[in-house]
Order: structure tokens, then C-alpha cells, then sequence
């Protein structure tokens, strides 16, 4: 009979089916040694692709080793079920399969398969817990396997053994194992390369996660690239993506959030083009892609991605996931701003996780709800939903949940002590005072006894929120400086990248500290704050030593040409949404009647805003993937790393005196800020540290760029060859009266230097081009930008520091010898002298190229 026409009506057909075709045919049957192992090998194969096939196949080769006596058929069938059984999840079936497989192939003598089983039995041993009998099972299953020189078994028993290992989070034990793996699976010549290549990948995957478990990043990133360069020869598709989703979140913890985006968009780009995603993996993919741009401040792109996220786990119809991704959106929709759907999406998740019967994720659902009701200003129903909260947390032992409630019923009450409106709901504003001290102090025990960092300094920011609202400055100022000191000392021990979250409310306490400050007109101690918390932001630079790109070095050239077949790719689908863009363009732009009486123009606007979107994404796409390969060449040294790890901490605690000494004779230092409704500015020269502030300066401020981009904005004007030139001067006039008239007095020769340190929105202002009335700035000096006044020290002591910001590629001059600059890339664009002025003049008078 043959073989291949046999074993294929067993795959298609039903379990019965395949017992009376057995039967049936059992005298064609005869080489029952070769039909057991064809079976066996089948439901092996079948086990990662189609685990029931594979248990069919399995019960299959039983009832043929029963119903012709075949004792090794027999147990190879217990044996493929055990194995289908562990694929299932049914590990307690499992080893009873397993065991009646390995009394078989004791009784028949035979080793190598009764060490077989021990190797499927240890995983199914430790799933179920019981981790010492795992453990010894390998013992003798590899003492077998090297009595008989089978090497390649016994590293396949270390290799479980080390994913046992993992499991219990004993990583150098498991990294220990896979080092001996790598050491003998090169010098194995009884299986073929292709497995060899595959075991060896594989043992790289597993070794680079265990190493960033510990830490070890840098190793880990480079396993992970190396064993994908192997998954890249073999073809194996799934596997590259397994391993670009790795790549990707490996970045995204440690804070390169471009390079993290770039690898999960090319993960879900394989998944789609190779018919690989299902939608859970789907899912998980564009949540963790709407994470990502989240931590990119582009909350807005994420927001719609986070959303189809939801879509997808509601057609799904998996409750869990479903309330699990609905409490990210709203986490992601907090930070859009959109507070109210926020509030929604977390009633849904809540009403989801508690139908669900999951008690525990509904509670922090609750809490996550709170904290959103004290953030919209619903400070009654936050407290009272805290309290209730915290009564629960407290009766179910969980510490941290229940600081945390207190921490918002902390909040509620600062806020009703300030607003008189609301003591007729609650206590008089002493009362309030006094309960929110001594919910602060029971958090900052709790905190301290159960090491809550975090915590700690919130608790803190609220008692010098309280210090202040009564009148006691100097005891909020000691209350703000120690929770500044907390943040600081958090970041020195993180290993990890900052959590835009963190970064959010850490930004709170010094901006109180800073008022306070002013409040008291201490106007070098408030700079110096402001330095302290841009330097929060900045260390994220300053800290990675060695860049994303530094990171993409080329490991092989099957890797290279993957990239360059990926931005080909990437070009061809540019090309053809731009196609899609100039075809429903020239639709809109014709308004003949014979056009609307067959399209809908709105159908066509929305087709219009489609390919937009869609073009600003692959437009990104293309320049991070180019980027990335213009960098190859590039390399740091990890030295680096340390210097620039050393030099943040010189960065948070900047020095007037030491400012003053690196600024030119003829340079003013422009460093802004906003808080609230109020508008500050601090300028610096080499004696002078002065400050001008406008009460309602920011409100201006947003009014005025408000208009000036609208007049910007081409779509708005009614000739598109007559820009409104005068109303644009107009703004720019009026914003150079708002931000640089003030201080007018203190400026520069002609020629001179105006280093601009932007804060918030004026980041996206073209300062050079505010115009005085005859002249626009560029004229008169030379501009750059700094994103710290901190940087000029950092310039001035590591010749190897991040340069300066003018956009001729040139560091900021630090003294007269320094002024023949040295050419270096920009860190801060914006264009001034050594040839680049006249550009930057076209670009002041031209509103064109600003948009």
C-alpha cells in the first residue's frame, strides 16, 4: 500500500473513519515497524500546526499498535499523544500518556526512546509545579542520551532544562546552559546544517531575552539580531517577526521609541503581506504601536489605533482582552486630552473585568477611574470612590493600590480646601487641611516601610501643595525640594527608560517648586529649577551612550537585504498612495455638475483625508528606515556612554556663576517659560541674571500663534499666489513686542549672539523671523537654540558633548578663541551664520516655507 495515499486519508478523515480504514486495509499493512514511525513522525510535525490532527494521528497509532500487536507502535502513539496533550494544555493527561509510553519502551529495552518520553514528561512536570521532578527527569534523560552519544538530544535537554530555569527566574542558570549549547552544537556532524542553524537561533532568542531580563540590553539586542539573520537564510518568516517584535520592544524599554515604532510597523506589514496575523497578535501589535507614539508625544495618532485595538478584541468577543485594551485606551485618550471618552471606555472595562468575575482588574479599574475623576475635577465623586476603594484594598492587604487611593482622596481634599464652592459638600477648608496631612503622612510611612518610591515624592509634592495653600512657604519649598530630590534619586536607578506618565507629574512638582519661587522673586533658584527639570527630559539623550543607530550594525548580508527589500517595498506603496492622493485631488479640484451628480464630494474629502494619513505614515517610515541606514557607517565607542551618564548629573544642578562664565561678551541668553496663564522670561548675559514676567502673557501668547498658523496655513487664503503677507508681519511684529521687546534694553550688538532656550509651544516658532517693525531678528544676530541653558557648560567641558544649535551644523561659540566654530550635526535646528543667513532671511519673509 502506499504510504503517502495512507497516511493522507487518516489527516482528512475522521477518528472512526481511520479505525475501519485500518482495519480494512491492516494486510496491506505489513511493515509495521515503518508504518508506527510514519504515523509518530506525522503527529510530531502536526503537533505546532494542527494540535488535534496531531491528537487524532496519535489515537490512530494506538489503535494500530493494539489491533496488530505492535508493542513499539503501541507506545510511540501514548507517546505523540503525550506530546499533543502538552500542546494543548491538558499536562496532567499528558503524563499519564507519557507514562504508559515509557513502561513500554523500558520493557522493550529501548533507551533513546524511553529518554524521549522523560524529555516530554519534564515539560509537562513543570507546568504542572512540580519543578524538582522536572528537573531530575532531565538529569536522566540526558545521562542516557550521552551514554549513547547523542549529543544533539542531550542539548535539547538543556535547552528545556534552561527554559525551566527562565521559568523560575534562576536566568544565570539558564544562561549557563545555553552557553554549552552554543559551544557543541557547531561541532555536531550527525544532523544537517539547516537544523544546526535552526538550534542555534534558537538558543540565541532564548539567551538574548534571559540577558534582557537581567539588564544585559546591549548583548541582548545584538543575540536577537543575529539569530533573526539566521531565521532570514532559513526562510522562516514566522520566526523573523517573532523576532522583530522582540527588536521592538526591546527598544521601546529602553526608551528608543522611533526605532520600537519603525520594528513594530514592519512586523504587522510581514504578519498582513504573509498571511500570518491572526487578530490577536494583530491587536496586540497596533496596541503596542499606539503605546509608542503615545511615548512619542503624538497622542492623537495614537488614539485611533488604539481604538481598532478595541474593535478588533470586541469582534473577538474575549472579554478579558477586550477590558484589558479598553483600560490602555483610555490611558492613551488621558493623554489626547480626552478626558470624558477616557471616563467612558474605563465604565466599559470596568463593567466588562466585573461580569467577567475578575475582581482584581475591576478594582484597578476603579482606582485608574478615580484618578481620572480628580484629574476632570470631580473632586467629591473622587473621593468618595477612593474611600470605598481603599476600605477594599486595605481588607485585601494590597498595599500599593491602597496608597494610591489615598493619594487621590489627598488630592480631592487639597483641591476642596481651595475652592470655597465645594465646602458646603464637605468639611470646612481647616478640616479638609487636616485630614489630607494625615492621609499624607500615613502614605509616606507606608511608602517608606514598603520601599513605594514613587509614592514617597507624590506624597511630598501634595504636603508642600498643603504648606502652601496655608500660607507656610518656606515649609512647601522643604516639602517640594525633598520630592524633587525623590525624583532625582528615582532616575539615577532606573534602568529603563522614562514613562511619559512619570515624566508628566514629576514635570508638576517643579513647576510648583518654580512658582514658588517667583512667588518669593528668587529668580536664580527658579532658572535653576527650570534647568533641573528640562535636564529630566534631556537625560534621556545624554544617558543611551550609543544610539539606535549604533545599534543597527549590519550583522550579515541576508539581514541587509532584507532592510533594502523592505524600503523598497515601503517606496512602491508611497508611490502608489500618492497616485490615490493626485487622483481624488484633481476630483475635488474640478466642479463641473456631471461630476456631483456622480460622486459625493464629501466621499471624496474623506477618500482626500485617507490617503493623507496614510502618507504621512509611510513618509515617516521611509525616512526612519533611511535614516537608520545613513547611520551604519557611523559607530560609537561604549566609552561614550559613560562620559555622557557623568555628564547629567552636572546637568541637573546648574551653576549661575558658571553660566555667566560661558556666555560671550556679546551674547544674551533667552531662556522662556510658561505656567498657567503666566509668561517668564529669564535672560542671562555674562554679568546679569534678569527676569521679566507677564501675568497673562501665555494667553497671548496661545491667541497670537493660534492666528499666525492660521494665516500660515495656504488652505486659507483666497489667492494662493498672494500670501497675506502684511497680516502675517502684523502677528510677527506683535509676537516680537510679546517675547523679545520686554527685554530689548539687554540685547546684543549687531552681530552679536541670541542663544534661544523655547519652552512648550514656542518650540514650533520661528524665532529669527520676529520683526520689529523695520527689521526681522535674523538681521541684526546671530540665532541659535539650545533645548537647556545647561548645555553651554556641558559644551564647555566635553569637547566630545552634543553641540550647539545653530542649523549650519556648527557648535555655539563658548569664548572668543572658540568663535571659528567647529562644523558638527545640529542638535537644534535654525539657521544663522557662516553662509546659511541668506536663507534664513528667505525663510523670514517667505510664509511659504513654513508651511
Amino acid at each position: 500500500m502506499d504510504n503517502d495515499l495512507f497516511l493522507q486519508y487518516l489527516l482528512e478523515h475522521s477518528l472512526e473513519e481511520g479505525h475501519d480504514y485500518i482495519k480494512e486495509h491492516v494486510a496491506e499493512l505489513t511493515d509495521h515497524a515503518a508504518i508506527g514511525v510514519l504515523i509518530k513522525d506525522e503527529a510530531l510535525r502536526q503537533r505546532n500546526i494542527h494540535p488535534f490532527i496531531s491528537l487524532k494521528l496519535a489515537e490512530l497509532l494506538i489503535f494500530f499498535g493494539e489491533h496488530v500487536h505492535h508493542t513499539l507502535s503501541y507506545a510511540f502513539g501514548h507517546q505523540a499523544k503525550g506530546s499533543a496533550l502538552i500542546g494543548l494544555g491538558y499536562h496532567q493527561a499528558a503524563l499519564t500518556c507519557l507514562d504508559v509510553a515509557r513502561e513500554e519502551f523500558l520493557r522493550l529495552g529501548d533507551e533513546l526512546n524511553w529518554a524521549r518520553t522523560l524529555l516530554s514528561r519534564m515539560i509537562a512536570c513543570a507546568w504542572l509545579g512540580q519543578v524538582e521532578e522536572a528537573l531530575q527527569e532531565a538529569d536522566r534523560a540526558r545521562e542516557v542520551y550521552l551514554q549513547h552519544s547523542e549529543y544533539y538530544w542531550a542539548c535539547t535537554v538543556d535547552h528545556n532544562t534552561a527554559v525551566i530555569y527562565t521559568q523560575l527566574g534562576q536566568y544565570q542558570e539558564a544562561l549557563r546552559l545555553y552557553e554549552r549549547m552554543l559551544a557543541i552544537y557547531p561541532t555536531l556532524k550527525d544532523q544537517n546544517e539547516i537544523v544546526i542553524k535552526r538550534a542555534i537561533a534558537m538558543v540565541k532568542y532564548n539567551q538574548a531575552r534571559n540577558l534582557s531580563w537581567l539588564g544585559h540590553f546591549e548583548e541582548a539586542y545584538r543575540l536577537l539580531q543575529q539569530a533573526q539573520a539566521s531565521y532570514i537564510e532559513l526562510e522562516e518568516t514566522s520566526q523573523i517577526i517573532n523576532v522583530e517584535i522582540n527588536l521592538a520592544d526591546l527598544d521601546d524599554v529602553q526608551g528608543y521609541y522611533g526605532s520600537a515604532l519603525r520594528r513594530y510597523y514592519q512586523a504587522r506589514d510581514d504578519l498582513i503581506q504573509n498571511k500570518l496575523a491572526d487578530s490577536i497578535l494583530l491587536a496586540e501589535l497596533i496596541l503596542k504601536m499606539a503605546n509608542c507614539l503615545v511615548k512619542l508625544n503624538r497622542a492623537q495618532e495614537a488614539s485611533p489605533l488604539a481604538a481598532e485595538a478595541v474593535e478588533i478584541y470586541r469582534h473577538l468577543g474575549v472579554s478579558l482582552d477586550t477590558a484589558d485594551a479598553l483600560r490602555e485606551y483610555a490611558l492613551i485618550l488621558v493623554a489626547s486630552g480626552r478626558l470624558k471618552e477616557a471616563h467612558s471606555a474605563l465604565d466599559e472595562a470596568w463593567t466588562l473585568f466585573t461580569k467577567g468575575h475578575f475582581e482584581h482588574h475591576a478594582s484597578t479599574t476603579k482606582l485608574q477611574q478615580a484618578e481620572l475623576l480628580l484629574e476632570m475635577g470631580d473632586v467629591s465623586a473622587a473621593y468618595q470612590q477612593a474611600k470605598l476603594l481603599k476600605e477594599h484594598f486595605d481588607a485585601q492587604g494590597l498595599v500599593s493600590r491602597s496608597v494610591r487611593a489615598s493619594l487621590v482622596m489627598a488630592g480631592a481634599l487639597i483641591e476642596t480646601s481651595r475652592n470655597p464652592a465645594l465646602w458646603q459638600d464637605r468639611q470646612p477648608r481647616s478640616m479638609a487641611l487636616q485630614e489630607a496631612v494625615l492621609l499624607c503622612e500615613q502614605i509616606t510611612a507606608m511608602a517608606h516601610q514598603h520601599n513605594l518610591q514613587e509614592q514617597v515624592y507624590k506624597s511630598q509634592y501634595f504636603l508642600g501643595q498643603i504648606a502652601s495653600t496655608g500660607g507656610e512657604l518656606e515649609d512647601a519649598a522643604r516639602h517640594y525640594e525633598a520630592a524633587i530630590n525623590q525624583i532625582e534619586d528615582i532616575l539615577d536607578d532606573l534602568v529603563h527608560d522614562l514613562s511619559p506618565s512619570f515624566l508628566r507629574s514629576a514635570w508638576m512638582v517643579y513647576e510648583e517648586m518654580i512658582a514658588l519661587c517667583l512667588q518669593q522673586k528668587e529668580t536664580e533658584r527658579a532658572f535653576g529649577y527650570l534647568e533641573r527639570v528640562r535636564s529630566i527630559a534631556l537625560r534621556q539623550y545624554l544617558n543611551k551612550g550609543k544610539t539606535v543607530q549604533d545599534k543597527e550594525t549590519i550583522i550579515s548580508a541576508p539581514v541587509t537585504l532584507a532592510k533594502s527589500a523592505m524600503v523598497l517595498r515601503t517606496q512602491h506603496e508611497l508611490e502608489d498612495w500618492q497616485q490615490s492622493y493626485r487622483k481624488y485631488s484633481a476630483q475635488l479640484a474640478e466642479n463641473s455638475t456631471s461630476l456631483t451628480a456622480t460622486l459625493d464630494r464629501k466621499v471624496i474629502e474623506n477618500e482626500l483625508k485617507r490617503c493623507e494619513v496614510k502618507l504621512s505614515e509611510l513618509f515617516e517610515r521611509l525616512q526612519l528606515h533611511q535614516s537608520n541606514a545613513l547611520a551604519l557607517p557611523y559607530a560609537f565607542h561604549s566609552e561614550k556612554g559613560a562620559n555622557a551618564a557623568g555628564a547629567t548629573r552636572s546637568l541637573q544642578h546648574i551653576d549661575i556663576a558658571q553660566l555667566h562664565q560661558h556666555l560671550l561678551p556679546d551674547q544674551l541668553l533667552l531662556e522662556y517659560y510658561l505656567h498657567k496663564n503666566k509668561l517668564v522670561i529669564f535672560a542671562a548675559t555674562t554679568e546679569h541674571l534678569i527676569i521679566h514676567e507677564n501675568p497673562d502673557g501665555a494667553a497671548q501668547l496661545e491667541r497670537l500663534l493660534s492666528i499666525l498658523h492660521a494665516h500660515l496655513d495656504p488652505k486659507g487664503w483666497i489667492d494662493h499666489q498672494s500670501p497675506p503677507r502684511q497680516a502675517i508681519l502684523r502677528l510677527l511684529n506683535k509676537l516680537y513686542d510679546l517675547l523679545v521687546a520686554p527685554i530689548v534694553a539687554l540685547l546684543p550688538t549687531p552681530s552679536g549672539y541670541l542663544t534661544i532656550v523655547p519652552y512648550g509651544p514656542l518650540h514650533t516658532l520661528p524665532f529669527h523671523a520676529l520683526y520689529n517693525g523695520l527689521h526681522f531678528l535674523i538681521e541684526n544676530f546671530k540665532i541659535n537654540y539650545l533645548p537647556a541653558s545647561s548645555i553651554l557648560m556641558h559644551l564647555g567641558s566635553q569637547e566630545s558633548g552634543l553641540p550647539g544649535g545653530n542649523s549650519s551644523g556648527h557648535q555655539i561659540p563658548r569664548s572668543p578663541e572658540h568663535a571659528p566654530a567647529i562644523a558638527k550635526p545640529p542638535l537644534i535646528f535654525g539657521y544663522s551664520e557662516h553662509g546659511h543667513l541668506q536663507r534664513a532671511l528667505e525663510e523670514a519673509r517667505t510664509p511659504l516655507v513654513w508651511t
